[in-house]
């Protein structure tokens, strides 16, 4: 359990320093492309696809429609997002179902400098990382509500991630709030997630 409870820490401190994937996993693929491979085309295509939506917001155009795969996501998150998280991500699979988004990630931490070298020694190495929970969005505003973390295959109480996330995000991140909704960007009035997929209405 104490291995766990440091693995958990340097994890949430690496992501939050990250920009909380999730959040730009869902902020950042706004769009679809064809369901298929994940490849580096996938990714490209679905830029290319957010650039019209920005464009779309601008020109004060409203009333469209478009669907997210889970193939799409991973693509974007490989070629796209990888250079933005703060260690390196193996590999990600992503699982929409019913109102909620899943993703099972494999992460390898180089030597670690958190200050506590007990935690630089745990943390170091591969990591298997899953994450589960809640998502929707309406009237413009997103909320995300965290259901699941395990580590290595081993569950995470909810007590303890609020009680590390507290300890060691806050303090550097006072803004960052995993309760609190979020606003949708451009012009996204409403955002849900269904079996494979995730519709977006902007």
């Amino acid at each position: 359990m104490r291995r766990t409870f440091f693995i958990v820490a340097g994890i949430l401190v690496l992501l939050a320093g990250g920009g909380f994937v999730l959040k730009n996993v869902f902020e950042g693929s706004i769009a679809s492309a064809r369901a298929g491979e994940v490849s580096q085309r996938a990714a490209d295509e679905l830029q290319k696809k957010i650039d019209d939506v920005r464009n779309t917001e601008e020109a004060g155009n409203q009333g469209k429609e478009i669907e997210v795969s889970e193939t799409e996501l991973e693509s974007y998150v490989l070629y796209e997002l990888r250079s933005q998280i703060p260690t390196q991500l193996d590999s990600i699979d992503v699982q929409l179902s019913p109102g909620a988004v899943a993703a099972d990630t494999q992460l390898t931490f180089g030597t670690m400098n958190t200050g506590n070298p007990v935690v630089d020694t745990l943390v170091t190495g591969t990591h298997n990382l899953f994450i589960k929970g809640k998502l929707a969005g309406a009237e413009g505003r997103g909320k995300f509500d965290l259901e699941e973390i395990r580590v290595d295959g081993i569950p995470v109480p909810k007590i303890l991630i609020e009680s590390l996330f507290k300890k060691y995000v806050k303090p550097k991140y006072p803004d960052a709030d995993l309760a609190e909704p979020f606003d949708l960007p451009w012009g996204i009035e409403q955002l849900s997630i269904e079996q494979g997929k995730a519709k977006i209405r902007y």
